[in-house]
C-alpha cells in the first residue's frame, strides 16, 4: 500500500515544484524597467519688487515593475535623482532659502532617492478583483493626492486599496508619512506649527451608468486635524453633428476634525473657521479637435481672527489633496476665498502635428475680506504641448500665466502678490 503510494506523491511533488518554478519565473519574465529623463525651467517673476523664485533642474526617474509570482504577489522600485543646472538667482530672503518653487531642496542642493518601493498584489478576475500596494509609493486615492508637476513627483508611506465589483470601483488608503517632491527623506505631516498629524484615512467610490453618467465620491480624514468631502458628477452627449457636450458638476467640503486644527494651513496660510465649501459647474463643448469650455464656480470660507478664509485643501505641511474643480484651479493660483464667484473660459485645439494648445481665462469677484470690504482676481494663460514624431517618448510643455489681484489683504497689512510665471519642460520616456 505504502509503495503504491509513493509514485502520485511523487508525480504531484514533480507537478507542483514545476508549478512554483515557473510562477516565480514569472515574478523575473515579465518584469520590466522604464524611465523618464526630465528638464525643467520655472521662473516666477514677483511685481511691484516682490521676490523672484523658480529654478532649472534636470530630473531622472527609473520604474521596475515586477511580475507576479503565483499569479498574485510582485514588487515595484523607483528610483528618483535631481540635478541642479541654475537657481542662485532666486534667493527668497523673506524665507531665508533658494525659493525654487519645489523643484529643489530648501538650499537649492541636488538630492536622489528611493522614490517608491512597494509590495503590491492582486486578486480575482475581471468582473470582482481586489489590488492592493502597501510600502512607499505613489498613491491617489479619495482625496489623499500627490503632485506630479515638477522635477521628480512625490509619493506617500501606507497602504493603498482598490476594489471592482462588476464596474463599481471602491479605493480606500491609509497613509502615515509623505516623500515630497522636493525633499531627500521621508517627512512626517504636521501643523504649521510642527504639531504631528498621525495619519490620512482617503476612500472613493465611482460608478458609470450604461447611460454615461458617472458618479464619484471622495473623502479624506487627517487624524484631529482637517476631514473633506467631495462629488463629482459627469455626463456627456453626442450630438447630431458629430459634437460633443460634457457637464460636470463638483462639491466640495471641508471641516475641523479636532484640536490640531486652527483655521491655519500646513505652511501657515490661510484657512478657514470651521468650513468651507465650493460648489463648481462646467461644460464642455467638442467638435474635432477643438473645443470651448465654460465654468461657474462659488467658495463659501468662514473668516476668522483678522484673516480672510480660504478653502484649504491638503492634509498639513509636507502632504497634498486633490482639488478636483476646473473652475477653480489655474495655471498660478486656486480661486477659493470667502464669498468669492469665479467665471472661468477656456478653449483648445490639438493639431495633427502633435501640437496642441490650450487656453484659459478665470475672474473671481466678491472676495469678503475678513479686514472688511470687497476684493478682486483674474488670472489667464496658456498651456502648450507638443510630442515629436520624429522620437518616441520626446514631448515638451510650455504654461505661460498672468495673475492680477483688486484689494485682495488676505489679512492685516498684508496683501496678495501679482505675478506672471512661466513653465518649460522636456520629458523623454523609454
Amino acid at each position: 500500500m505504502y509503495r503504491k503510494s509513493v509514485l502520485p506523491l511523487a508525480i504531484a511533488a514533480v507537478v507542483a515544484a514545476s508549478s512554483a518554478q515557473a510562477s516565480f519565473s514569472n515574478f523575473i519574465d515579465d518584469a520590466s524597467v522604464k524611465g523618464k529623463v526630465r528638464a525643467v525651467y520655472m521662473k516666477v517673476d514677483g511685481k511691484e519688487g516682490k521676490n523672484d523664485a523658480g529654478a532649472a533642474t534636470a530630473g531622472a526617474m527609473i520604474d521596475f515593475r515586477s511580475g507576479y509570482i503565483f499569479d498574485t504577489i510582485g514588487f515595484d522600485a523607483s528610483f528618483y535623482g535631481i540635478k541642479k543646472l541654475d537657481s542662485a538667482e532666486y534667493y527668497n530672503s523673506k524665507y531665508d532659502y533658494y525659493d525654487s518653487k519645489n523643484l529643489l531642496d530648501d538650499s537649492g542642493n541636488d538630492f536622489s532617492k528611493l522614490g517608491q518601493a512597494y509590495i503590491k498584489g492582486k486578486f480575482g478576475d475581471k468582473d470582482a478583483n481586489f489590488s492592493f500596494k502597501a510600502g512607499r509609493a505613489r498613491i491617489y486615492t479619495g482625496l489623499i493626492s500627490g503632485s506630479g508637476s515638477r522635477s521628480i513627483p512625490s509619493s506617500w508611506q501606507g497602504i493603498d486599496t482598490d476594489f471592482n465589483i462588476h464596474g463599481l470601483n471602491v479605493g480606500i488608503a491609509y497613509v502615515n508619512e509623505v516623500l515630497p517632491r522636493d525633499r531627500a527623506g521621508m517627512k512626517q505631516m504636521v501643523t504649521a506649527s510642527g504639531e504631528r498629524i498621525d495619519s490620512i484615512v482617503g476612500a472613493e467610490v465611482n460608478y458609470t451608468f450604461a447611460n454615461g453618467l458617472s458618479l464619484k465620491y471622495m473623502n479624506g480624514f487627517a487624524k484631529d486635524y482637517v476631514k473633506g468631502h467631495q462629488l463629482i458628477a459627469k455626463h456627456s452627449y453626442k450630438l447630431a453633428d458629430g459634437s460633443k457636450l460634457a457637464v460636470e458638476g463638483n462639491y466640495r467640503i471641508s471641516q475641523e476634525n479636532g484640536d490640531l486644527w486652527t483655521g491655519t494651513g500646513g505652511w501657515g496660510g490661510n484657512g478657514f473657521k470651521d468650513q468651507a465649501e465650493t460648489y463648481d459647474f462646467n461644460v464642455k463643448y467638442s467638435i474635432g479637435q477643438a473645443y470651448v469650455r465654460a465654468g461657474l464656480g462659488y467658495t463659501k470660507a468662514e473668516n476668522y481672527d483678522d484673516k480672510t478664509g480660504r478653502h484649504y485643501y491638503d492634509f498639513g505641511k509636507y502632504s497634498y489633496g486633490a482639488w478636483n474643480t476646473w473652475t477653480n484651479s489655474g495655471l498660478i493660483e486656486e480661486f477659493y476665498w470667502n464669498g468669492e464667484n469665479v467665471v472661468a473660459l477656456g478653449a483648445g485645439y490639438k493639431f495633427d502635428n502633435g501640437l496642441s494648445i490650450d487656453y484659459k481665462f478665470r475672474h473671481g469677484s466678491g472676495i469678503d475680506l475678513a479686514v472688511g470690504g470687497k476684493a478682486s482676481e483674474n488670472e489667464h494663460g496658456i498651456d502648450m504641448k507638443y510630442k515629436f514624431k520624429s522620437v518616441k517618448g520626446l514631448s515638451t510643455r510650455v504654461r505661460y500665466a498672468i495673475y492680477n489681484q483688486s484689494g485682495l489683504e488676505y489679512k492685516t497689512g498684508r496683501q496678495e502678490n501679482d505675478e506672471q510665471q512661466v513653465r518649460v519642460y522636456l520629458d523623454y520616456k523609454f
